[in-house]
Order: structure tokens, then C-alpha cells, then sequence
């Protein structure tokens, strides 16, 4: 499977690269560092290209390796981080801009393991043993995290609407 076999690197890398970005942003790495990150990922990618390009999910490969890479930089650098605003997309007609917000201060509150789940599941539209793979954590740890997390969302999300 995999990307068409006249896929070049230059034509997957402009569409890849902000999926990553947008994806570790949410994931809760600040702006300069996800992009950092990113570009790491696929300085790593580029001797594999004829290899991962075979792969079912090539960005599969590029978020587990960008998910690792942040990982380690954590381990070392004794900051702590939060989710910073993300950049305004396009919103689509009837979602408001504090709709937004709110899921993002909702996701910021989540913890790493539960936002993570989330992200990969609903955002990437991954099954479970697929996010499990990408974690390295079990399939029933996957299910539990996201249990947790839709509860959390929940909570917190008709609490603002009950607030109203």
C-alpha cells in the first residue's frame, strides 16, 4: 500500500509537515518546538524515504518518531510546558471562535496520556491498536485513556454550556 510509487519527498513533505505540526501542537508541544520537532522527524525520514513511503501510514512513521523526539527533549530540559493558542484556522459555519476555546482549554486540562489518545483517535481517526502501537502502551491502556478523557470532556464541556 503506501504512497503512490511517483510520490517524491517534495510533494509529501508541504502537506505532511502541517498535519505533524498541527497534530503535536494539539498534543500539547508549544509552536516553535513542535515545528523544531517536526523538522527532526523529517531530517530522520529523508535517508528512509524509499522504505516509509511503502508504509500503510508514512505519517504514522512521522508522528511517532516526532512523538518520541519531544519525549526525550522533556526528559532533559526540566521546563515544564503548557498548551499555548494555537493559530486561527478557518472556522466552518456555526462553530464560534469561544467553541473553540473551550475544547482547547478542555484538551489542555486533560492529562499528556489522555490528550494524546484523543488527538490520535479523534483527529486521526486511528483505531485503537493502531494508537496503541504509536504510544507503545496497551490496547486496554488506549481504551481506559480515552474512557477517561470523553468523561473529562464531558464534564468540563456542559459545565460551560450549564454555566451559560
Amino acid at each position: 500500500m503506501g504512497l503512490e510509487p511517483d510520490v517524491g519527498l517534495a510533494d509529501y513533505y508541504p502537506l505532511a509537515y502541517r498535519r505533524l505540526v498541527g497534530t503535536l501542537r494539539v498534543m500539547g508541544v508549544p509552536g516553535a518546538d513542535a515545528g523544531e520537532v517536526a523538522q527532526e522527524a523529517f531530517v530522520r525520514l529523508i535517508p528512509r524515504w524509499d522504505q516509509i513511503r511503502s508504509y500503510d501510514s508514512p505519517d504514522g512513521w512521522l508522528r511517532t518518531v516526532a512523538w518520541r523526539i519531544w519525549l526525550n527533549r522533556r526528559r532533559h530540559d526540566k521546563r515544564t510546558f503548557a498548551l499555548d493558542e494555537l493559530p486561527e484556522p478557518p472556522q466552518p459555519e456555526g462553530v464560534h471562535a469561544a467553541d473553540r476555546l473551550s475544547l482547547l482549554a478542555a484538551l489542555k486540562d486533560l492529562p499528556e496520556g489522555h490528550r494524546e489518545a484523543v488527538v490520535l483517535h479523534y483527529l486521526h481517526d486511528l483505531p485503537i491498536a493502531r494508537i496503541a502501537t504509536e504510544l507503545a502502551v496497551a490496547e486496554g491502556t488506549v481504551k481506559s485513556r480515552l474512557s477517561r478523557a470523553r468523561s473529562a470532556l464531558a464534564t468540563a464541556l456542559t459545565l460551560e454550556v450549564d454555566d451559560v
